[in-house]
């Protein structure tokens, strides 16, 4: 959630947060890069207001609050009669049937436009992967459940006597036992748990059952009930009384309909990041008219200076470290230099969950396959959004063709600074007791100083300080006295400089 750094009235006086700012955020507590917005100079709360340090702890607890808990039953018995009930609201549902590790709803959850405000119902018949949905909220899991076109009080869950005979690696779904499960009409549920009036999206992949539940489902009537279905057909799974033949048939038949479009190919792939209008969801042309730079375009220096005037960006990559953050910017804020300054900060701090680490070490995100990284953008982007703010930078930890494209995809540019700190190029690629930490900081901080300059060169370009490492912040007002008083370099916002 936004809040504000510096009011309006101190922001001449102060850093000049000016409509130049790149206000960044990085993509998801998944994968470690960033992404900034040069049209919005919103801050993130968590790291200009000490009194709301731990609001992301509140928020959360408020968020799910159990409806039976002794607050709400409390508020409950404190309305009015309500013997006259309000018109019915309609909800937004999702049905995930074949949950399997929760990726339909993680997927759901970080890249669907208002993904956040469905309710989620999980099937699942496998009760060992129950924990994988244990972190999501306004979430309801039925397992071991497994979809059915009849209620048939169980079911089996089995592998084939091929997988059953692979005794060293388990079979390729590791399956080792047997086991009965309760079975549900799903169209018969479908009915009697939404309402016509709710938006319903239906996701459905359940190994070849799917052609018995469709079949009913049409029969019944329910598609009334469904607004988009989502699914895949398993044409090569053997299924009771299902030929190819008669598998094609319905699908035919759904297509004609216009609830399947597809009869090969998935139209929800969680497993590998993708649906079916993904693409139409989130198009590249959200990305502001008028936005320096081209889309996929890679940049670490400054445009065009005055002569013998190179032009120098000062940038923060704010880490997941909340309370090293505002040390940092609160820091640069206060100096008397008006420095512009561009901020790039992680996603989860547009979510207020600063406790978040990134999984991946550096480098290892990029190496992950195209539509991962589409995916990662993409949740990064819609959290930007939730915030109000409209993302159009990406700062990426390691640069492959694969990371270019798929940000080139989203219309975003990439900035790759001329100078960091922590450096990750040249004699200090990687700071050790011997060349920094065994020195005090007063012999540090001209080392880190001296590095950065060098990385600069007689060409400036665009200098990042890493809010996680806590020297960033030791260095931080020495580093704008010189500078500011002392250095050749043009100091200019990212709005100028990012004209490229």
């Amino acid at each position: 959630m936004p809040g504000k750094l510096i009011s309006s009235k101190a922001k001449k006086s102060r850093i000049a947060f000016i409509s130049g700012l790149a206000v960044g955020i990085v993509l998801s507590q998944l994968f470690g890069f960033h992404l900034g917005d040069v049209r919005h100079c919103r801050p993130i709360r968590c790291i200009a207001n000490g009194q709301d340090s731990d609001i992301g702890a509140r928020d959360f607890r408020k968020g799910v609050e159990s409806p039976f808990s002794e607050s709400a039953l409390l508020e409950r018995r404190l309305r009015p009669d309500d013997t006259a009930r309000a018109p019915y609201q309609p909800r937004k549902i999702l049905l995930d049937c074949g949950a399997n590790v929760a990726s339909t709803v993680q997927l759901f959850r970080e890249t669907y436009p208002g993904g956040k405000d469905f309710l989620i119902h999980s099937f699942e018949l496998d009760h060992r992967l129950a924990p994988y949905f244990s972190p999501y909220s306004n979430h309801v899991l039925h397992c071991p459940v497994a979809v059915s076109d009849k209620d048939v009080g169980r079911g089996s869950l089995f592998v084939s006597g091929r997988e059953r005979s692979r005794k060293e690696t388990g079979g390729k779904r590791l399956f080792s036992y047997r086991y009965t499960v309760p079975t549900i009409d799903l169209s018969k549920w479908i009915q009697e748990n939404t309402n016509q009036e709710d938006y319903v999206i239906f996701k459905l992949d359940v190994e070849g059952a799917e052609f018995d539940i469709l079949k009913k489902m049409l029969a019944d009537g329910t598609f009334k009930w469904v607004d988009k279905y989502y699914g895949e057909f398993h044409l090569n799974q053997a299924v009771k009384g299902w030929g190819k033949t008669s598998k094609k048939k319905l699908i035919d038949e759904l297509k004609s309909r216009g609830i399947a479009s597809s009869t090969y190919t998935p139209s929800w792939s969680a497993e590998t990041r993708h649906y079916k209008d993904v693409e139409d969801l989130h198009p590249p042309g959200q990305i502001p008219k008028g936005t320096p730079g081209e889309p996929g375009g890679v940049y670490s220096s400054c445009s065009a200076s005055p002569p013998n005037t190179p032009r120098l960006t000062l940038a923060v990559q704010v880490g997941m470290n909340a309370k090293t953050a505002r040390k940092l910017v609160t820091t640069l804020a206060a100096h008397p230099g008006n420095v512009p300054l561009a901020l790039f900060v992680y996603g989860d701090f547009v979510e207020l969950f600063p406790g978040l680490n990134q999984p991946f070490p550096p480098g290892h995100f990029a190496l992950q396959k195209g539509k991962w990284i589409r995916y990662s953008l993409i949740s990064a982007m819609e959290r930007h959004r939730d915030a109000g703010l409209q993302p159009a930078y990406y700062l990426p930890d390691s640069l492959t063709d694969t990371v270019v494209r798929a940000a080139k995809s989203r219309g975003l540019r990439l900035v790759q600074p001329t100078s960091r700190f922590p450096p990750t190029q040249g004699m200090f690629s990687y700071l050790h007791v011997e060349n920094y930490y065994n020195y005090r900081d007063v012999e540090r901080v001209p080392k880190a100083e001296r590095v950065l300059i060098e990385q600069l060169g007689d060409i400036g370009g665009i200098l990042c300080l890493d809010s996680d490492h806590p020297d960033s912040y030791m260095v931080s007002v020495f580093l704008l006295d010189y500078l500011v008083q002392k250095s050749h370099y043009e100091m200019s916002s990212s709005d100028d400089s990012i004209g490229f």
